[in-house]
Formats: C-alpha cells, sequence, structure tokens
C-alpha cells in the first residue's frame, strides 16, 4: 500500500461553497481518473450557505469543533467523533453556533455509485449502496459519536486516501475494497434500526423482482432491449416495472442500460486494441456517435482519451472530437 499522504486542510468557503449551483445542487469537482476523493475541510461558518443537495454520496467525520447542522428542515449539533451520512437525495446545510466556536475540522469521503459497481449495480452492489436510500429517511442520517466507529471508519478513508488518486487497476481494486469496508460498517449501523431492516427487506424484494431483467442484460447487454421487452421479463407492467427499478437501482431503466455497455466498453478499450466502431457494436450502441456522445456523458471524456489514460498516456493530448 501507498504511504499516506500528509494532511492538507481546506477551508469550506474557499473550496465547497463555490461548487453549489443556482440550482442549489453540489457538484463535486471529481478527476477524469476515479470518480472519489478524500478532503479534509475547516468548517469555520461565518456566514449562511444556502440548504443544498448534493450530487454525490458523502460520509463526513467531526474531528474537532462543533457546528449546527440542518438537514430537510431539522437542526441538530454536531461535533467531534460524529458522522454523517449523506446520500444524494437530502437537502443539508452546516450553520455556526456562535462567533466564538472553535472551528470544527472534518475528514470527507465523497465518491459516485459507480465507484462500489464500476458502471451498473448488481446483486450486492446494491446491498452495500442501500444505506444512502435510508439514512435520512428512516434512520437519522447523523450517527453520534461512537469513538471506536469514527476510528474504525476514518482508518479505511486513510487507506482509500493513500491509494488516490487511483491511476491503475490494483489502486482501483484496493479503493473499491476499502470503500466497501465502510459501507459494510454503515449497512451494520442502519440494521440496529427496525425501520431500516424493514426496508432492506422491501429492497431485497423488488430486487428478487428484477432479478429476470438484470440476469437477461449480463447476457445480451449487446442486443436491443427496450422497457416493454425488461417489464415483460419481470411479469409486471411497463409502469410498474420503471417505478420499481427507479426504486432500486436511483436510475431510469435507460440510464443503468447506458451505464452498463459504457463499463463493458471502458473493459474493452483498456484491454483490447479493437477500433471504437467495433466496441460501440460489442457494447451495445448502435452507432459510434451515439457511442461517443453516451460514453462521454457518463465517464467525461471521450473513448480515445479513456483509452490513452487506461495506457498511462495523457488524454489533453487528444484532439476534442
Amino acid at each position: 500500500m501507498r504511504a499516506e499522504p500528509d494532511r492538507t486542510w481546506e477551508r469550506a468557503d474557499s473550496f465547497v461553497d463555490r461548487q453549489i449551483s443556482r440550482e442549489r445542487l453540489h457538484v463535486w469537482p471529481f478527476g477524469t481518473s476515479y470518480p472519489i476523493d478524500v478532503r479534509f475541510l475547516i468548517l469555520d461558518r461565518r456566514h449562511d450557505v444556502p440548504v443544498h443537495r448534493p450530487d454525490h454520496l458523502e460520509v463526513v467525520i467531526f474531528e474537532s469543533g462543533k457546528l449546527a447542522y440542518e438537514v430537510e428542515n431539522d437542526c441538530c449539533e454536531v461535533g467531534k467523533n460524529d458522522i454523517i451520512v449523506v446520500g444524494d437525495r437530502i437537502r443539508h446545510r452546516c450553520l455556526p453556533l456562535s462567533r466564538s466556536q472553535t472551528e470544527a475540522r472534518t475528514v470527507v469521503l465523497s465518491f459516485l455509485p459507480h465507484t462500489v459497481h464500476q458502471g451498473a449495480p448488481l446483486a450486492d452492489d446494491f446491498q452495500y449502496l442501500m444505506p444512502f436510500s435510508t439514512y435520512g429517511s428512516v434512520v437519522p442520517n447523523v450517527i453520534r459519536a461512537r469513538a471506536g466507529l469514527s476510528r474504525e471508519i476514518l482508518d479505511l478513508v486513510s487507506r482509500v486516501r493513500a491509494e488516490l488518486p487511483g491511476d491503475d487497476e490494483h489502486s482501483r481494486l484496493a479503493i473499491r475494497t476499502y470503500l466497501k469496508m465502510i459501507l459494510l460498517i454503515l449497512v451494520g449501523h442502519c440494521s440496529e434500526y427496525s425501520d431500516a431492516r424493514a426496508a432492506f427487506g422491501r429492497q431485497r424484494e423488488a430486487r428478487d423482482r428484477l432479478a429476470p431483467v438484470f440476469e437477461h442484460l449480463h447476457h445480451h447487454y449487446d442486443e436491443p432491449i427496450r422497457v416493454t421487452d425488461a417489464a415483460r421479463l419481470c411479469a409486471v407492467s411497463s409502469c410498474c416495472f420503471m417505478n420499481l427499478f427507479k426504486e432500486v437501482t436511483g436510475q431510469s431503466f435507460v440510464t443503468y442500460l447506458n451505464g452498463y455497455r459504457v463499463a463493458k466498453a471502458q473493459g474493452l478499450l483498456a484491454t483490447t486494441d479493437k477500433p471504437l466502431s467495433e466496441i460501440s457494436l460489442e457494447s451495445g450502441f448502435c452507432t459510434q456517435s451515439y457511442f461517443g456522445m453516451v460514453f462521454r456523458r457518463v465517464t467525461g471524456m471521450t473513448p480515445l482519451a479513456y483509452r490513452l489514460e487506461s495506457l498511462g498516456g495523457d488524454p489533453a493530448t487528444i484532439r476534442p472530437q
């Protein structure tokens, strides 16, 4: 494992606040290599920050200081060893308690779901991500100070940080492993609540109902498949299927399918020298131009730039396509 780099503390008002859009969406500036980041943020709140929703998932561990925390119109106080778990459907913000308060220092793990599942979740991937649909709805998203729990998660976050930027397959595998260990801890905490256990049970039933379509995609992702085809595989109406699919994956079927196909294309781009036209067809895209558009929307780069980066080159040398 790589040695952990020195901590660099950043003030939230110079890093986080400027990322909040006019639509009150907090857009995290992930690098193109791997959508996961660890930051050490000083939350010295001296002015109001608008209530906002993240476009990513967050685990925030308080190392020192105190703040007021507002989440979905409820307020509480957070401090040392408290942990905040934030899904991309939660509206929240931190606020000052007083002018004389000690600045709060936090370790923030931010990531996109496909860090866990590399494009499209299958099987156990859903269970790892379940806390983010449960915290804030049936389970409080503030985990009150447990020194042992915060130390355990901090240790794993440090291991993730040591592997960043995740620019090779070995480091990405290590990052996914440590991240899943963190998520497993959060699942265990959720399971202490009866309402969460009931929610997990409903999610498992929904996943089982969708199992035929996931199995079909695994073997036939390169073939055309419509929503009506997928609904028929699950023996439900198209409307019921779309609602069920969104509940389980957090995505529309088309978005999920495109993500799954892009993940397959990434593997081919990184491990073969096949031309882009051939990869687009093997991945299930009807044309190379549509493949390029979807790939860029999902990954933030063109297929050619991704291939070059996978080979250790500089994507900046690729001309815009």
